[in-house]
């Protein structure tokens, strides 16, 4: 309706639909908003999207807006309307020093820290797992593990390999997934909201494993 007369506006109902989407579906034990995780001496930018363990107190809160501590704060994800190859860098280090922050906080956990962008214009696999590995800067506190880059680009953090979860692995997998990068994403998010990451995932995720989309491989 505004076209494009007011960017903001329009990033934050975008915000604001990701937000609805997730919550559709996210176990009752978490609520997902935006705002901040706070420590006694500092705290993140503010957070596109901030889900949060409700078995722990809220310091503020006033509609979706929450401030949290680290140990409620259970993901974190950024999202952009239109990201490219060239500026993916700027979105990748401010998500990363934000999840640095909440990692390296005591009482900090294994936070999922995503990026989520509707739109990519340029597709350049190798430069954008370059840019996260830059982001990451050889901290494992500071890693982007998720990232969904229009329709069709998904990239994964892989502790260990997918298909030897024992062997440690360490690395980012960019994807191909024709119009189900999105999908991916919030089905990942919600296996790692699941208490017990629901072990049978063929509900969720099509029989035919990914890997056989996989375009490059980047280490830490």
């Amino acid at each position: 309706m505004i076209e494009d007369h007011h960017w903001p506006t329009d990033g934050e109902w975008k915000e604001s639909v990701l937000r609805s989407i997730i919550r559709r579906s996210a176990p009752a034990s978490v609520s997902v908003g935006r705002g901040f995780v706070v420590t006694a001496t500092g705290c993140t930018t503010q957070l596109d999207i901030l889900i949060h363990d409700n078995s722990h107190p809220v310091l503020y809160r006033d509609g979706d807006l929450v401030f949290v501590s680290p140990a409620a704060c259970l993901a974190i994800i950024e999202v952009k309307s239109k990201l490219t190859t060239t500026n993916f860098r700027d979105a990748s280090d401010q998500l990363a020093t934000a999840a640095g922050f909440v990692r390296h906080a005591p009482g900090g956990r294994n936070i999922f820290a995503g990026l989520f962008a509707y739109e990519l214009s340029g597709s350049r696999p190798e430069r954008i797992l370059d840019s996260l590995a830059a982001s990451a800067n050889g901290d494992m506190h500071r890693v982007i593990d998720h990232v969904a880059l229009g329709e069709d680009h998904f990239i994964k953090w892989w502790h260990t390999t997918p298909e030897r979860p024992r062997q440690l692995h360490e690395s980012w997998h960019a994807y191909r997934l024709r119009e189900m990068a999105a999908g991916y994403f919030v089905h990942n998010l919600l296996m790692h909201l699941s208490p017990d990451k629901e072990n049978d995932q063929t509900i969720w995720f099509p029989e035919q494993s990914k890997e056989a989309h996989v375009l490059s491989r980047h280490g830490l």
